[in-house]
C-alpha cells in the first residue's frame, strides 16, 4: 500500500502505531525508573565504598572542642550531651539540665538544650590538647539539621540495632570505625562479643564474663559492641553498669534485646529510625578505610 495522508487506511496504520509507541512508553519507562530506583536506593551495595569525607569530621571535631573551650573559659561544668545537631546551627540535648552556658551557647528555658551559630564557635580559641570526653561520640547520620551526632556513653544503656541484617552491620561497621579513628576518639579500646573477625574492623574478641569485668572497671573509655546482649545476670549487671552517670563505656547491640534502652532500626535504603533520633541517613556516613566489598557479601556467622 502507498502512504497517503489523503488513505483512511493510512490513517489507521499511523494510529496504530502512535498507539504502540504510547504504549511501549508506558510500560518501559517506569520499569527502568524502578530498576534504578532499586539500585540508587540499596545503600548497603554501595556505602561501604566510599571514604569519608575529612572535611565534615574536622568540623565535627571543632565543635566538640569548642564545648570544652567554652565550658572552660567561663568556668562551667559541661553536663554531657546525649545527641548533637551539627549544622549551621549547633545544638546539644545534654545528659542533664544546665541553665546557664557559656558564651556564645544559649540554653532552653528548661536547660537541657544549649544552640549556637556555627560561626561563633568557629571564632572561638581552643587551648590546650583535646581531652577523651567525647571519647564514645559518634557521628550516626544526618537529617534537615544536619550531622547526628549521639554520645553513646551518656544514654545510660546499651543501644540495640534491628532491622534488615546487612544494614544494621553496616551502621555497627560506621560507628566500630569513628571510635577507632576519629581525631576526639583515636585509640579508644574496642572489644566484641560474638562478631566475627574483620566485620567491624580491627577489635579485639573477648568473652561475655571479660566484657562486663572491663565495664565495671572503667579504666578508660571504650566501645563493646555484641552480636546479642546477655541475659540473665551477665545481661543485668551490664546494664546496671551502663546506668552510672560516670560510665565511660558505650554498648552496641547487633540484635534487638530487651535490655536495650535505645532500638535504632537500620534499612537497606540508608536510613535507619528510632523514637530518640526520628529519621537519620547512616549513609551519609562513610568509612575511613573504603571497604574492598560491599557488606551484604560478608556472610554472618551463626549466633
Amino acid at each position: 500500500m502507498t502512504w497517503s495522508f489523503l488513505h483512511p487506511a493510512s490513517h489507521a496504520v499511523l494510529g496504530i502505531a502512535v498507539l504502540v509507541f504510547v504504549a511501549t512508553v508506558a510500560i518501559v519507562v517506569p520499569t527502568v525508573i524502578a530498576m534504578r530506583r532499586g539500585t540508587s536506593t540499596d545503600a548497603v551495595a554501595w556505602a561501604d565504598l566510599l571514604r569519608r569525607d575529612d572535611g565534615s569530621v574536622w568540623t565535627t571535631d571543632r565543635v566538640l572542642r569548642s564545648v570544652e573551650a567554652s565550658c572552660r573559659a567561663a568556668g562551667v561544668v559541661f553536663p554531657g550531651f546525649v545527641r548533637a545537631s551539627v549544622g549551621p546551627t549547633v545544638r546539644l540535648d545534654l545528659a542533664a539540665p544546665t541553665v546557664a552556658p557559656p558564651v556564645p551557647w544559649t540554653a532552653t528555658v528548661d536547660g537541657r538544650s544549649w544552640s549556637a551559630p556555627m560561626p561563633a564557635l568557629q571564632a572561638l580559641g581552643l587551648v590546650g590538647t583535646a581531652t577523651d570526653r567525647f571519647a564514645t561520640a559518634v557521628g550516626l547520620g544526618s537529617d534537615t539539621d544536619g550531622t547526628v551526632v549521639v554520645d553513646l556513653a551518656a544514654i545510660g544503656g546499651a543501644v540495640a540495632l534491628g532491622g534488615d541484617r546487612a544494614a544494621r552491620l553496616a551502621v555497627a561497621h560506621r560507628i566500630a570505625d569513628q571510635v577507632r579513628t576519629a581525631p576526639w576518639s583515636t585509640g579508644t579500646t574496642v572489644l566484641t562479643v560474638g562478631i566475627g573477625d574483620g566485620e567491624l574492623g580491627p577489635a579485639r574478641s573477648v568473652s561475655v564474663h571479660e566484657a562486663v569485668a572491663t565495664v565495671a572497671a572503667d579504666a578508660t573509655p571504650g566501645l563493646l559492641v555484641v552480636r546479642t546482649l546477655p541475659g540473665g545476670t551477665d545481661g543485668r549487671e551490664l546494664a546496671r553498669l551502663l546506668e552510672r552517670p560516670t560510665g565511660r563505656w558505650a554498648v552496641v547491640a547487633l540484635q534487638p534485646g530487651a535490655l536495650a534502652r535505645w532500638t535504632l532500626t537500620c534499612r537497606r535504603d540508608g536510613v535507619l529510625t528510632s523514637p530518640e533520633l526520628g529519621t537519620v541517613r547512616w549513609v551519609d556516613v562513610a568509612l575511613s578505610t573504603p571497604a574492598s566489598t560491599p557488606t551484604d557479601t560478608v556472610a554472618e556467622p551463626a549466633a
